[in-house]
């Protein structure tokens, strides 16, 4: 069953909105990340990585769930195919990634991270598990940013032949 082409634009509209709310969410909690690690008092800490934990649970998450749900319905009721061009591979196994490792991964980093905050206030920046989950967060953040960034250019720019055109 394909879409009429009204629901197709309405369906490609929702899925290019939510991309782009995702993308521009790992650009703020990364940059909030980076901003936190150099408080300079517990309240700012504290305020910060509440904020990216909101950004991060209530903002990113949804909309990372949800642009590989319309990209996913997108492909399936349009003339696209699953397995015929690569950009579509290539977007799936991206979008697959930065969710499965925020799932797995990161959200993890980012509870400890608030528990550490919420106990220790502005000493949290000398506790090495901090640190290192902030890091962590913070390089994840940007190799997230940057692997959006390439499929959303993938799907721009469509940049590889489909499989029948390359046999």
């Amino acid at each position: 069953m394909k879409l009429s082409k009204s629901k197709q634009k309405k369906l490609k509209t929702l899925h290019v909105a939510v991309a782009i709310l995702w993308l521009i969410s790992v650009a703020i909690v990364t940059i909030l990340i980076y901003i936190s690690m150099h408080a300079k008092t517990g309240e700012t800490l504290y305020n910060y990585t509440h904020i990216y934990h909101f950004v991060d649970t209530k903002i990113l998450t949804p909309a990372a769930i949800l642009t590989l749900l319309t990209g996913i319905a997108y492909v399936h009721f349009t003339q696209w195919e699953y397995t015929k061009h690569i950009w579509i591979i290539y977007k799936l196994i991206v979008a697959l990634f930065i969710i499965m490792s925020g799932i797995f991964y990161l959200a993890p980093l980012t509870d400890n991270i608030l528990a550490i905050v919420e106990s220790k206030k502005i000493l949290a920046l000398n506790d090495a598990q901090y640190i290192s989950n902030a890091t962590n967060l913070f390089y994840m953040g940007t190799v997230n940013f940057f692997l959006l960034l390439s499929a959303t250019a993938a799907a721009i720019r469509k940049p590889w032949k489909s499989h029948s055109s390359i046999r």
